[in-house]
C-alpha cells in the first residue's frame, strides 16, 4: 500500500509540456474536459490533430520531424511503449480501424504508402511511412489507429529432444510413415531473414532441392520478414516439423505485419494446401473476452478441414483479474515530466472489508522488462460484422515509482468507441531509487458502474519479476490461443517425461494456463459465460536445431511452448498419413487427448489440459492398414525392377525380364491380408509378400498394353475385418520402337510429311531449311542414333532430330538415300541398341528452265500486291499456280492455253494471305519454271 502524493507542477514541467505538444503539431484551443480539467494530462485532448492515431504514433511522427529539421527531438513521454513498436527504418507497422468502409480505408492507406497491407473485419494492418502518420490521422475513413505492437513469441527456458520424448521414431518405423500427404503451415516472425535456409536444406534439416535425404520439395514462403528484422524462429519451428515428419511439405507466413495480416495469413496457408497449421505468436492486443479476427481465422480454417496448433504461451499464472472497484480520487507524479496528475476514480485493489488501496506493488529487477496487456469486459470495435460500437468505458493504466512521485510508464488511449485495450511496457534502467513500482488503474470516463471484469497478463523477460500484492494468479491463455478451433499446446521439460524415466510428466512452471472467459460473441453481443478447455495437450518444449536459441557446447536449443506446438503439428501429419490422410481436426484432437498421459488430476485441468501426448499411441489409435506403393519384381532374379506410379510407361524392350511379380507394400509392413485386382483379375494374399499373381504362382508375363492395378488392405486374413486405405494406379507397357520419320520445316516447326519407304521428295516444292525427326515409343528414351547414307549423328534429348534440335537443317541434293535410326538406353548412344527403323527415299528437283520461256515477279518481296508475268515460246496449255511452303495451292492465276510470244500479266493480292514465303510455278508440256515470293506484313 502506497500513499499518493498531492499535485505540484513546476515551471520546468510546464515548459516541457508546451514543447512536447508543439513538436507533435498538436493544437489544443481549449483545455480538455476531464477529471483533471484545467491541468496538464497524459491523455490527448479530443481536438488534438493526431488524436486518432494515439500518443505513441504521434510521438514517433514528432521525433522523425525533429530529426529531419535538425532540431532537438522531444523527450519520449512515459506513455510511449517505444520498445514494442515495429519500426522498420522510416516505416512503422500499424493497425487501423475503419469508420464505415474497410475497403475505403485500405485504399486510402495504400494511397499514403502502406505496403504488406491486409484487411479483416474492421481492421487494416500493414507498414506505413512514418512521415505520413499526420495525413493518416486526417483520413475520414479512419476511426482510430495504434501501433501493431511486436508480436510475442513463446520462447521459454528448457531443452528437449522431441523425437525420443514423443516416441515418434518408434511410431514411424512401426507404421512406415513420414508425414507424406500433409502440408504443414508455420506462422512466426520470419523464415529466412538471416539467410541460412539454404544451408539448412543442404544439411538435411529442411526440405528443398539440395536435401540429401530426397525430401526435395522446398518450403513455400508466402510472406517473410525483411533482412535484419527477424530472428528466423519460424525456420527453427520448420526444423522441428521436418525432424519428426520429414515427408510432410512445409509452408511459412510471417506474422510481423499486424493482426489483419496474421489473420489473412492463416487463410492463405489453408488455401495453399496446408491441412496442418501451427504458430507461436500472440498479438498483445488480441481480445481476451471475445474471439478476435485471428481467432475467427483459426475457426475458419478448422471448419474448412485444417488442424490448427498454437503455443499456449509462457506466462504461467502471471495475471491479475478482478471487477473494477471504484476507489475515488488519486494524485501522483509530482516529479514527472508532466507534473502532478489527478484521477478521480482509481481502481481499489484491496479486497472487500480491507482498507482502500489504489495501487498494486510490482517488483522489476534492474535490467528487466515487463509488459502489461490490459483489457476489460466490453466489446471490441475492431471485431465482428459492424454491429458493435466498441468500448463504453475508458480505462487507463500507469506504472509509478515506489513513492508514486514519478510516472515510469503509462498507456492512456481513448478507448470509447474503439477497443478496450491498453498495452504498457517498462524497462528498469536503474535510474529509480527502488526496484519496486506501483500499478494504478484509472476509470477516466464511462458509465458509473465500471466493467465487471478487468484483466492484465504479464509478459516478462526475467523470472524475478513478480506481482507483490493482490496477485489473483489467473489464466494467461487468451486471444487466438483460446480459440475454439485451435489445439493449444503447453510445455513439458523433455527430461520430465516417461522416455527419460519420469512416470508422470511435469509441466513447465511458465507454461500458460487456461480459464479466460468468453463473454461476448464475435459481433460484440453479450453471451453466457463460456470457459474453454485450454490447453488441450502438452508436448516437449525444445529440440536441437542448427542455429536458433541458446547455445551450449556448439549445440543450439529451441525452448518454450514455441517448440511444443510444432512438435504436435508434426505428430498430426504422421497421424494423417497413418490414417490415409482422411482425418478431420476433431478426430486428431480426440485421439491426442484420449491417448495423452495424465499429469495432474484425472481428466482435464487448466494447467496441463488432458496431459502429455504420446505420439505412438495417438498414431496407433487412428492408423489403418494402407497400401504404400507397388513395386515391379523380376520373377527370375527376385530383384526389384522399379516402383510403379500412375502414368508410368514400362519399356518392355529394356526390362531385364518380362516374367514379373507386382508387390503391394503396406503400412504397417504386416497386416491381415491384401486383395489385389490386376485388370479385373483378383487374388487375396494373406502373408508377406503381398504379390500378384500370388505367392504360390510362378509369375506372369507382362505384354504390351494398358493396365489398372488396385490393392485393398484388410485387418484380418481372407479379406476380412476392417478395410484399410486402398490404392489404385494405371500404367502402360510398350515395345520400344521408332514409330515414324517426319520431314519438317525448321523455321516454323511444321511437319511437311511423313517419310516412308520409297518416298520421293521434290526440292522444287520444298523450302530450303529441312530436318527429319524420329518419333519414338516411349516418347522419352536415352538417345537416338541416326545414319543417313553413312553419316551418323546422335540426339540425347527429345525431340530426336537428325540435324539437331537447335535450328540446324539438312542440305539435300537429288539422289537416293537410306535412313536408319536406333534407340539406346543411355545418352550418347551408350548401351545396347533397341528398337530401330530403316527406310529408303529419293530426292529430285523438277525445276527445268527453258531458255526462251520467261517468268518474273515484281516487286519481290512485296507488302500488298505482286505482279507476275510470263511468256512461252510455243502455244501450249499452261498453268501459273501459287503454292505455300507446305505445297498447298493458295491461288491459280492462269490455267489454259497460252499463245506463243504473248506477255501474260497477273496480280497476286496478298491482303488475305499470311506473311511468309510462297512459290509461283509455271508449267507447260515442255517447261517447268518457279520463282519464290516473299510477302512481308
Amino acid at each position: 500500500m502506497t500513499n499518493l502524493y498531492p499535485p505540484l507542477l513546476t515551471v520546468l514541467n510546464r515548459l516541457f509540456l508546451c514543447f512536447f505538444f508543439f513538436a507533435l503539431t498538436i493544437s489544443a484551443t481549449k483545455a480538455q474536459r476531464s477529471p483533471n480539467a484545467g491541468k496538464p494530462s497524459l491523455k490527448m485532448a479530443p481536438n488534438q490533430a493526431l488524436r486518432k492515431i494515439g500518443p505513441e504514433l504521434a510521438t514517433l511522427k514528432a521525433q522523425q520531424a525533429a530529426r529531419q529539421n535538425n532540431a532537438a527531438a522531444p523527450l519520449v513521454a512515459p506513455r510511449t511503449n517505444k520498445s514494442l513498436l515495429q519500426v522498420k527504418g522510416n516505416y512503422v507497422v500499424i493497425e487501423a480501424l475503419s469508420e464505415n468502409s474497410t475497403p475505403q480505408l485500405l485504399a486510402d492507406l495504400q494511397a499514403l504508402g502502406m505496403t504488406q497491407s491486409a484487411s479483416f473485419g474492421r481492421m487494416v494492418s500493414g507498414v506505413v511511412p512514418i512521415a505520413n502518420l499526420d495525413k493518416i490521422a486526417k483520413l475520414k475513413s479512419l476511426r482510430s489507429a495504434r501501433p501493431a505492437y511486436k508480436p510475442i513469441s513463446k520462447i521459454g527456458k528448457t531443452t528437449s529432444q522431441g523425437a525420443r520424448a514423443l516416441y515418434t521414431d518408434e511410431a514411424r518405423k512401426q507404421q512406415v510413415i513420414t508425414g507424406k500427404g500433409s502440408k504443414v503451415g508455420i506462422i512466426s516472425d520470419s523464415y529466412n531473414a538471416l539467410g541460412g535456409a539454404d544451408q539448412g536444406v543442404k544439411s538435411g534439416d529442411l526440405p528443398g532441392k539440395n536435401n540429401p535425404n530426397n525430401f526435395t520439395t522446398p518450403v513455400e514462403v508466402l510472406l517473410d520478414e525483411a533482412a535484419d528484422f527477424g530472428s528466423d524462429e519460424g525456420r527453427a519451428m520448420a526444423e522441428i516439423v521436418h525432424d519428426l515428419a520429414p515427408g510432410a511439405e512445409l509452408a511459412f507466413y510471417s506474422a510481423n505485419f499486424g493482426e489483419a495480416s496474421f489473420a489473412q495469413g492463416i487463410l492463405d496457408l489453408q488455401k495453399a494446401g496446408c491441412n496442418v497449421i501451427t504458430d507461436d505468436i500472440t498479438y498483445l492486443a488480441e481480445p481476451m473476452f471475445q474471439d478476435g479476427i485471428i481467432a475467427q481465422a483459426v475457426d475458419s480454417v478448422k471448419k474448412a478441414g485444417a488442424s490448427y496448433f498454437t503455443a499456449a504461451g509462457n506466462n504461467g499464472r502471471e495475471s491479475y483479474q478482478a471487477p473494477f472497484k471504484s476507489g475515488g480520487v488519486a494524485y501522483f507524479g509530482s516529479k514527472s515530466s508532466f507534473g502532478s496528475q489527478k484521477v478521480k476514480n482509481a481502481h481499489n485493489f484491496a479486497p472487500a472489508g480491507k482498507k482502500k488501496d489504489l495501487t498494486q506493488k510490482i517488483y522489476v529487477p534492474l535490467g528487466a522488462t515487463i509488459i502489461f496487456a490490459f483489457q476489460y469486459s466490453e466489446p471490441f470495435y475492431s471485431v465482428g460484422n459492424g454491429a458493435s460500437e466498441g468500448a463504453k468505458t475508458d480505462l487507463d493504466i500507469y506504472l509509478l515509482t515506489e513513492d508514486t512521485t514519478d510516472v515510469v510508464a503509462s498507456s492512456v488511449y481513448a478507448n470509447q468507441g474503439s477497443d478496450p485495450v491498453e498495452i504498457m511496457s517498462f524497462t528498469n534502467d536503474g535510474s529509480y531509487d527502488s526496484n519496486y513500482f506501483n500499478l494504478l488503474i484509472d476509470k477516466f470516463d464511462g458509465p458509473a458502474v465500471g466493467p465487471g471484469t478487468m484483466k492484465y497478463v504479464v509478459f516478462k523477460d526475467n523470472n524475478d519479476i513478480s506481482i507483490e500484492e493482490y496477485h489473483t494468479s489467473s489464466s494467461t491463455i487468451y486471444g487466438h490461443n483460446n480459440a475454439a478451433g485451435a489445439i493449444t499446446t503447453g510445455a513439458v521439460f523433455f527430461m520430465d517425461t516417461p522416455a527419460y524415466g519420469i512416470s508422470t510428466p511435469v509441466a513447465e512452471s511458465f507454461s500458460s494456463v487456461g480459464g479466460t472467459p468468453i463473454l461476448f460473441d464475435k459481433n460484440g453481443k453479450s453471451r453466457s459465460r463460456l470457459i474453454r478447455r485450454k490447453p488441450e495437450v502438452m508436448a516437449p518444449d525444445g529440440v536441437n536445431n542448427t542455429f536458433f536459441g541458446d547455445s551450449f557446447l556448439d549445440e543450439f536449443y529451441f525452448f518454450g511452448t514455441s517448440a511444443a506446438a510444432p512438435h504436435v503439428a508434426a505428430v498430426a501429419a504422421l497421424m494423417q498419413e497413418a490414417n490415409g490422410n482422411n482425418l478431420n481436426a476433431d478426430q486428431i484432437k480426440t485421439a491426442l487427448q484420449q491417448t495423452a498421459l495424465n499429469m495432474n488430476e484425472p481428466g482435464f485441468d487448466y494447467e496441463t489440459g488432458y496431459g502429455y501426448i504420446n505420439a505412438q499411441k495417438a498414431i496407433a489409435r487412428v492408423a489403418k492398414p494402407r497400401i504404400l506403393d507397388f513395386v515391379l519384381i523380376d520373377a527370375d532374379s527376385r530383384q526389384i525392377i522399379q516402383v510403379l506410379h500412375t502414368g508410368d510407361v514400362l519399356n518392355l524392350t529394356r526390362l531385364p525380364s518380362r516374367n514379373v511379380y507386382i508387390q503391394a507394400r503396406t503400412g504397417p509392413a504386416k497386416i491381415g491380408s491384401v486383395l489385389i485386382d490386376f485388370n479385373d483379375n483378383q487374388v487375396i494374399e494373406n502373408k508377406l509378400p503381398y504379390v500378384y499373381p500370388g505367392a504360390m504362382a510362378e509369375f506372369f508375363k507382362l505384354t504390351e498394353g494398358s493396365y489398372t492395378l488396385t490393392a485393398v488392405p484388410y485387418s484380418q486374413a481372407k479379406g476380412q475385418g476392417n478395410e484399410g486405405v486402398p490404392s489404385t494406379i494405371s500404367f502402360r507397357a510398350v515395345e520400344e520402337k521408332i514409330v515414324r520419320f517426319e520431314l519438317y520445316h525448321v523455321s516454323d516447326g511444321n511437319v511437311i510429311r511423313e517419310l516412308k519407304e520409297n518416298t520421293e521428295l521434290d526440292l522444287a516444292t520444298l523450302p530450303a531449311d529441312l530436318n527429319i525427326r524420329a518419333v519414338t515409343n516411349p516418347v522419352v528414351v536415352g538417345s537416338v542414333q541416326f545414319d543417313l547414307n553413312g553419316n551418323t549423328t546422335v540426339e540425347n534429348i527429345n525431340t530426336y532430330d537428325l540435324a539437331g534440335s537447335s535450328g540446324q537443317s539438312i542440305s539435300f541434293k537429288p539422289g537416293d538415300y537410306t535412313l536408319t535410326a536406333g534407340i539406346y538406353p543411355y545418352a550418347k548412344a551408350r548401351g545396347q541398341v533397341g528398337g530401330s527403323l530403316t527406310i529408303n527415299f529419293r530426292v529430285i528437283n523438277s525445276t527445268v528452265r527453258a531458255q526462251d520461256a520467261q517468268l518474273s515477279v515484281a516487286p519481290n518481296p512485296f507488302a500488298q500486291q505482286a505482279r507476275l508475268s510470263f511468256s512461252v515460246p510455243t502455244t501450249d496449255n499452261a498453268s501459273l499456280i501459287i503454292y505455300n511452303l507446305n505445297g498447298k495451292q493458295v491461288a491459280v492465276l492462269h490455267n489454259g492455253e497460252a499463245v506463243a510470244g504473248k506477255q501474260y500479266e497477273y496480280v497476286l493480292n496478298g491482303n488475305s494471305l499470311p506473311g511468309g514465303w510462297y512459290i509461283s510455278r509455271l508449267v507447260t508440256s515442255k517447261t517447268s519454271l518457279h520463282q519464290k515470293l516473299r510477302l512481308v506484313k
